[in-house]
């Protein structure tokens, strides 16, 4: 196969992956809602917005529960810090949204996430226990 044709399913795979993830919201009620292993394999994370959209300019509280990943069992209690930004446009997040409590069963919620433009924002989480320390990281696609 050739360079050029090589590079023009390649990119076309690109295209077809950024089209799915731009469009793969969740139902009516929780337009955003993930599920990953984070970076060591010890934590489960759910990562999920209860926001009816995406609205810019709006904060927007978000739901993280964290569970153990061998045994199932809601990680309690946690310290989890919250970062994140634009990597296509090299900044951070535009607030620094944190933990405002613990809502039982793993479950914690994360207040003062706001998005200022449209387009590929990520979210990371730090989250250390007494025994582990790991994070994960989500990609949040705001659509044009």
């Amino acid at each position: 196969m050739n360079s050029a044709r090589l590079l023009t399913r390649v990119l076309s795979s690109i295209f077809i992956v950024w089209v799915l993830a731009a469009t793969a919201h969740g139902t009516e009620n929780s337009w955003f809602k993930n599920v990953k292993e984070s970076s060591n394999g010890i934590f489960k994370v759910t990562l999920d917005s209860n926001s009816a959209n995406s609205s810019l300019n709006e904060f927007q509280t978000w739901l993280v529960t964290v569970v153990d990943s061998g045994t199932g069992e809601a990680v309690s209690p946690a310290r989890i810090s919250v970062g994140g930004g634009m990597p296509m446009h090299g900044h951070g997040l535009p607030t620094q949204p944190e933990v405002s409590g613990y809502l039982g069963e793993g479950q914690y919620q994360v207040e003062g996430v706001k998005f200022n433009m449209h387009g590929q924002w990520i979210l990371e989480f730090q989250i250390t226990t007494a025994d582990a320390v790991d994070s994960v990281v989500f990609e949040v696609i705001l659509d044009y």
